[in-house]
């Protein structure tokens, strides 16, 4: 997390490359930085131990952090057990973490903890309550604020609004990974016309830190704008190899496949492996929710 006006340099700042390896999703990598990095005040322990947790969540490893955080632990980081527990559970589940979010952030000082509140942004994202994310990041103190603040307009469609986002990030760190991947997020939601600006910066950042996963599958969203899908495709079999059941990948290829008129059968043993690694995934709930109505159209035409 970067302070407006108070950018520190790599060499002077413990965390910058933890930080740096979970913008780009280099999760392992991210961890074992935290891990390695000496901490000399309470506040840097405190966001070491968000990002590495967050890391871990990102992994699919939500137990390790429900094992470690408890009720007496920091507000941010009671947020991230309740990110934990979000993202590993049923709906049911999940309400209940949207609301023990709402009480966590109704206690003195919360909205002013720029911890608390990125990890409250992914909570309310996976909601599609963009509203709340903008509501509790709205006062940004970080660049990772701002970029959770973009990515809320993106996703409401105010690109005129996430581009002034933008404008403020690269007028407080242009070269920061997050500015370039915020930027990069903007340039696709522009969709084909700017595709290829935005792929350059991903193919930079790969370039520069390795390909992540996170990485390739922007690679591929940026080829399919462009109509490049054999290109696609191979960003997102490297992306496969680095791990087989991620959800975002499984479901770029499933639309990259359709768009190559691939066989049936290898489309539906992606859909598959969709189904089983993430079933409650937006695309495979838009899949079967399309698949009702076919049937039930089906019924009716039958009759």
């Amino acid at each position: 997390f970067f302070q407006p006006g108070k950018i520190k340099m790599a060499s002077e700042d413990v965390l910058f490359d933890a930080r740096n390896n979970f913008a780009i999703g280099h999760f392992q990598s991210a961890i074992a930085e935290a891990n390695n990095a000496k901490v000399a005040s309470d506040a840097t322990r405190a966001e070491r131990d968000v990002l590495m947790y967050r890391a871990y969540i990102e992994q699919g490893n939500s137990t390790v952090v429900m094992n470690e955080v408890n009720a007496s632990s920091p507000p941010a980081l009671r947020a991230v057990r309740l990110l934990a527990a979000y993202k590993g559970a049923g709906e049911a589940a999940k309400q209940a973490a949207v609301a023990g979010l709402q009480e966590l952030l109704a206690e003195t000082g919360a909205v002013s903890n720029p911890l608390l509140c990125v990890v409250a942004a992914s909570i309310f994202c996976g909601e599609k309550d963009y509203k709340e994310v903008l509501k509790t990041n709205q006062q940004a103190q970080t660049l990772e604020q701002h970029a959770v603040v973009t990515h809320a307009y993106v996703c409401m469609h105010r690109i005129d609004l996430a581009e002034k986002q933008v404008a403020l990030m690269q007028r407080i760190d242009d070269d920061a990974t997050l500015t370039q991947l915020a930027n990069a997020e903007v340039l696709m939601a522009k969709g084909s016309a700017k595709a290829q600006d935005a792929f350059y910066v991903y193919q930079d950042l790969s370039e520069k830190y390795g390909p992540s996963g996170l990485l390739l599958n922007n690679l591929a969203a940026c080829n399919m704008l462009m109509g490049k899908y054999d290109e696609a495709e191979q960003n997102l079999q490297e992306a496969l190899s680095k791990s087989a059941t991620d959800p975002t990948t499984l479901a770029n290829a499933i639309v990259c496949m359709q768009h190559l008129k691939k066989a049936p059968d290898v489309i539906a043993r992606y859909v598959t492996q969709l189904r089983t690694s993430a079933p409650t995934h937006p695309w495979v709930e838009v899949y079967d929710a399309n698949e009702r109505s076919f049937d039930r159209f089906a019924a009716q035409l039958s009759r």
